[in-house]
Order: C-alpha cells, then structure tokens, then sequence
C-alpha cells in the first residue's frame, strides 16, 4: 500500500478494507454453514472423523499457501494478492457443492491454497497505520475489522438458509451461487477501490524467502504470540467444527432456528466489540484482558460440557465467541506491530499459520473421540486448554500491548 498516501485517502482505504472483510466472511460463512450437507452426500460416505480429515486437508493447502501468500504482498503487493485470493475462493465455493466423490472433494481442498483474505486485510491494513503509529491505534483499527467479521457470522448462513428454504432451488445452485456473487461483487471493489501498490515494489511474484520468517521467528515474544494464538484457536476450531456438523441436522428440520443461532453469535460478537471492548481496554492492559477472555472460554466450555439441548447450547456459545473475538484481536494487533511496515504481509501469514494449525491439528486429535455424536470429552479438552494458557499469559505473556515497533532492531529488512 502506498505510504504516500494522504489521510482521506487512507480512510477510504480503511474503509473499503473493511468492506472487503465483511463481503468475504460473509461468503465463507454462507459457505461452510452448506457444507457438511455436501460432505454427506459424498460416496463412500465418510464418518466424523473422515469429515474432519476433509477439512484438514482444506487447512493445510490454507497453511502452505500461506508463505506463498506474504511473498505475493511483501513483493508485488496486497491488492494484486487480493485478485488471486477473490478469483480462487469464489471458483472454489462455486463448484465445491458439485462434487460427489470423497476423493475428488479431498483433492478440490487444494483450491483454497490461496484462502488468505484475513492475511491480505491484516498487512494492508498495518501498512496504511504505518511504523510510526503506537501500539493503541494499530490495536483499535485492526480490531474495527471484527465489526464486519461479526455482522458476516450472522448475514452469511442467514442468507444460506433463507435462499435455501424460500426458493428451493436446490444445494448445488445456492452454493454455486455464493462463488458467482463473491467474485461478481468483490473483485469490482478491490480494482476500482483500492489503491495501487508502492511504486517500489517489485513487478513479478518471487519465490518465498524463508530466510526473513526465520529471522522474524528469532524474536522470543514473536514465539509467544504466535503459541497463545494457537491456545485460542486450537479449542475453539474444534468445538466449531464438530458443533457445526452436529447441529446441521437441526437445520434440515428447523433452519429459522440455524438462522436464529447465526444472527446471535453475529451479534453479540458485534455488540460485544462496538461497547463492551472499548471499555475493557481503557480499563485494563492487553494481556489481562486476555486472561479475562480465556476466563470467559473456560466458563463457557465447562458450560457447555453439561448441556445437549439445543436452547441450552444457544447460552453458551455466545461467551465462547466473545473469548476467543476478544483473545484473537488483542494477539493479532500484538504479532502487526512486531515487525516493521515491509514484513506486514509475513507477519499476517504468520498469525494465520498459528490459527490454521491449531485448526488442521487439534479437530483431528479430538475429533477421533467425538465421532458417536459425544461432544463433552472435547468441551472438557477445551476447558483444560484455554485455563491452562491463562497462566502462560500472566508468566510469559506481559509484553502484550507493549511493543512498539519503531524499537525493534532492523534485522528483519
């Protein structure tokens, strides 16, 4: 992104980035809420576990596109890296719901090898607040971009389920659908909105230099961060999941009340960060708000251990995703402000690689054991997990918040 950019046109930026963020949600949720309905269709038929191999397979083209990804927006730029990533997905969610086969399912993960929009907004955005800005307003604008996240959990399988059931025109179509429209209407955006890259860059893609994430990774707080993202992530993928397919039978049968989960965890997550964040954050430091929301996780976990009922779980999972919402943006906004304006886009493929492990591996750990529909050992692991870390954070974890990057040496250039 361009440094010589003035500061309305820098919001306008900011601004479309936030867009582009609550498009892109919005079309991965609409997507993975049809999804399990494909992977039950898919001959042989896989068991829980099968279906969670699936979606490691997904993580892990995610994982090592990754590196690939931060080479395009460290060398070519951010928004060309956004044409790749709009065009791939949207092909992907087009065709995905076309596919019957297990083993051709397995191999169309690969497409999501370029499935790094989060990667892409987070280094776009950390260049547009640039080295110069303190660790409190890179921390307030990366976190602005959960206002779309959260608004896409609730529109994204809302629109699914309503274009599903009032139109009927069948999964295939509604999923072919979702790819048409996010490409149709996020690729216009990125080419007219956003502004072109830094003269300086380079014009061609280079292969990724591993050199420069070594060099990143010898930071021990780096280290750290990423860990305590993996804490968070690992339990809450896991839940996610095997809640996810769990509870699709009840939309078959009562997809108002699918659409009615949606729109809750949307908007608490969206009231949570527009009121209740802002005040925790004046009062508190990063890391002990981390505490608070790993607090809050391990309460909602144990919680949700103990109940089965659909209007039970309904309770609980808000307090998960206010936890985690709340755990993740504070770490991200740490990991951006570590490096200097020309990493950015390593730094984002770094959290994202934390979060993508800890996704592919601890479903495929704790999946083996949910898979006769038993979700209690898995909320058990969870709980153990996020209050366990809680102590990691108040040993290792004080540096949160307060790392400004303009004291970092300069080994990373």
């Amino acid at each position: 992104m361009d440094s010589t950019l003035n500061r309305k046109q820098r919001d306008r930026a900011k601004l479309t980035l936030l867009i582009i963020c609550g498009l892109y949600n919005t079309y991965e949720q609409w997507c993975r809420i049809l999804l399990p309905f494909t992977q039950w269709q898919l001959l042989p038929r896989p068991s829980m576990f099968d279906t969670l191999l699936l979606n490691a397979i997904g993580t892990v083209a995610i994982l090592i596109g990754s590196v690939f990804v931060a080479q395009i927006i460290d060398s070519v730029g951010g928004r060309t890296a956004a044409v790749f990533a709009t065009v791939f997905v949207g092909i992907y969610q087009a065709i995905i719901c076309w596919m019957k086969s297990y083993y051709v399912f397995g191999g169309m993960q690969l497409l999501l090898f370029f499935n790094h929009m989060p990667t892409i907004i987070d280094a776009l955005i950390g260049q547009l607040v640039g080295e110069n800005a303190d660790n409190k307003e890179r921390t307030k604008v990366l976190m602005r971009t959960i206002i779309p996240t959260s608004i896409a959990f609730a529109t994204g399988p809302y629109l699914a389920v309503q274009i599903l059931y009032l139109f009927n025109p069948g999964l295939e179509v509604v999923q072919m659908l979702c790819g048409i429209l996010h490409i149709l209407t996020v690729l216009p955006i990125i080419i007219i909105f956003l502004p072109e890259e830094n003269n300086k860059k380079s014009r061609r893609i280079e292969l990724p230099n591993v050199s420069s994430f070594v060099n990143i990774l010898k930071d021990r707080k780096m280290i750290w961060s990423l860990v305590f993202v993996m804490l968070v992530m690992g339990p809450y993928s896991a839940y996610d999941q095997v809640m996810r397919t769990h509870l699709t039978g009840t939309m078959l049968t009562k997809p108002n009340e699918m659409a009615k989960m949606a729109l809750l965890l949307g908007s608490t997550a969206f009231i949570a960060n527009i009121f209740l964040l802002p005040y925790l954050q004046h009062k508190m430091r990063p890391s002990k708000l981390i505490q608070l929301s790993l607090t809050l996780t391990t309460g909602a976990y144990m919680y949700l251990s103990q109940v089965t009922e659909y209007h039970l779980v309904l309770i609980g999972m808000p307090f998960q995703v206010i936890g985690v919402c709340i755990a993740l943006g504070q770490l991200s906004a740490h990991i951006m402000s570590s490096v200097p304006r020309s990493h950015m886009g390593k730094a984002a493929a770094l959290n994202r690689i934390a979060q993508l492990t800890a996704t592919a591996i601890v479903p495929l750990v704790t999946g083996y054991y949910t898979d006769n529909e038993e979700a209690t050992t898995l909320c058990y692991i969870s709980a153990a997990i996020s209050a366990l870390t809680i102590p990691l954070i108040h040993r290792y974890g004080d540096f949160v918040g307060q790392c400004p990057i303009n004291n970092l040496p300069t080994r990373y250039e």
